[in-house]
Formats: C-alpha cells, structure tokens, sequence
C-alpha cells in the first residue's frame, strides 16, 4: 500500500456468527472440505501458472513504461482474493462455498492499491525476483511461524465449534492474520508493492497467541532438524556403500537401494 500505510493488502472479516458444526467434525469435517474443494484447488494452480507468465511479461511492461500492467494487477489480485476465500472456508471464517470466480463473496473485505510508481529495479527480470525473494526471508520465516500457530490453532478450534457452535476469537483473528502475512508476501514477491510488508499481527488474547506462536516456532525449527537429519542419514548410508555390499543382510529394507 501507500507509504503512510505500509500494512498491505487491507484484510478484514467478521466474525462467523453460526458456524456449521458438521464441518468441525474431527477430521472428516476436513477430510469433506478438501474433497469438495479440489476443483478449486485445480483453477487456483492454473491461475498461479497462468499470474507467474503474467508476472514475467509485465517485468517488462514495468521498464519500458514504469507502470504496472493492469490487467496483470487485476489477474493477480483476482488470484488472491479466490486463494483467500478457499483459505476462509476450510479454516471455517466463512461457511460459503469460495466457487470460481475471482471476486469477493462478501464475507471479508479485501483491498489491495494499484502501484502508481513501481521500482524499476525489481522488475528487472531474475535479478529483480531474486532480490525480493532473499530480502523477504527474515518475514517468510515469521509468516511460517504464525502460519503454523494457526494450524494448531485451527484443529484446537474444531471442539468449541463442534460443541458450542462458537469460534473462538483468539484463533479466529491469528488465522486471519496468518493469510494476511501470507498475502502480504505474495503481494510483494509480485510487485503490487515495493513497501516490505509489516509484521504486525493482532495480539488480542495475547496468552494463547503467544502460546500458539511458541508452539509455530518449535514446529518450525522440528521440520528443520527432521529435515537435516533426514538428509545426515542417507548420506551416511550412501557413505556406508562400500562396506554395505558385504554384510546387505544386516541392514533394513529400507536401506537395501543404496547398494
């Protein structure tokens, strides 16, 4: 957004009065969700290849003219708002069905500022897209540390929904803020800003955010010590080649294929 307001794109969303309990229903409520969603999940993929070649024409478009194509901005913020109503619905903020088309259904308000003068640096092909990408790590990691709260969060959320009819605020806005973290990236990563996006997130409840947050932190450093080590151990046994082929029998199955 505009430099007086850096928090972009401008997300917000009322609270769901009468959640739908049968879509809390411990993992089948999920499990029906991702089924009646993959259609959706289909356009959205063609629609991120589809922004992606739009992305590169318009790196382009941004030299020449220094202004953003607007059919680029329309498309790609089309795409957003669709990834954010399918994102809404299975999290349970919304009970209507996100569909096909690439307006808001009228459950949350979501706004994003067509840039009047973008950098013409980062549009540099490559260049500029790699410079975004390592610039955004710092935020990326936070993003995934409060996308991950939110995921706990939102299985937590499942019993006061299914045995209440009620979401509880705590979750209810980390989630919401979590999509905008994860919007604000892609936003970025698109050009529709040269502003770096904010880190702010809501810290009302602030015990079970942070809560939540401790718990997204440890789930991220796990899935990079799980990572590493899963790495450290095929290559020992890669290592182990020479001496593997002697005793084959003595290793598991599972580690046959190294030989």
């Amino acid at each position: 957004m505009e430099s007086e307001n850096p928090v972009y794109p401008a997300l917000s969303i009322s609270k769901i009065k009468n959640p739908n309990r049968y879509w809390a229903i411990p993992i089948l409520g999920g499990v029906a969700k991702i089924i009646i969603l993959v259609p959706v999940f289909v356009e959205i993929a063609v629609l991120i290849f589809y922004v992606f070649l739009l992305q590169i024409v318009n790196s382009f478009y941004v030299l020449t003219s220094r202004k953003y194509w607007q059919y680029c901005f329309d498309t790609t913020c089309g795409t957003l708002t669709l990834i954010t109503k399918t994102a809404f619905f299975f999290a349970g903020l919304s009970d209507k069905y996100p569909g096909f088309d690439l307006k808001s259904n009228g459950d949350f308000d979501l706004k994003f500022t067509y840039p009047a003068s973008p950098g013409a640096f980062y549009a540099i092909p490559v260049l500029g897209g790699l410079a975004r990408g390592i610039i955004l790590i710092p935020f990326a990691i936070y993003a995934q540390v409060i996308s991950n709260g939110a995921r706990v969060g939102l299985v937590a959320s499942s019993v006061p929904v299914f045995l209440n009819g009620r979401y509880p605020d705590s979750t209810f806005e980390l989630i919401r803020d979590s999509l905008r973290l994860s919007l604000s990236e892609m936003a970025y990563f698109a050009g529709i800003s040269d502003h770096y996006p904010s880190f702010k997130i809501s810290m009302n409840s602030q015990t079970i955010k942070i809560f939540l947050i401790i718990i997204g932190t440890i789930l991220l450093i796990s899935q990079w010590k799980w990572h590493g080590w899963g790495t450290r151990r095929d290559d020992y046994f890669k290592n182990q080649k020479p001496y593997m082929q002697n005793f084959p029998k003595n290793y598991p199955p599972s580690y046959q294929n190294y030989h």
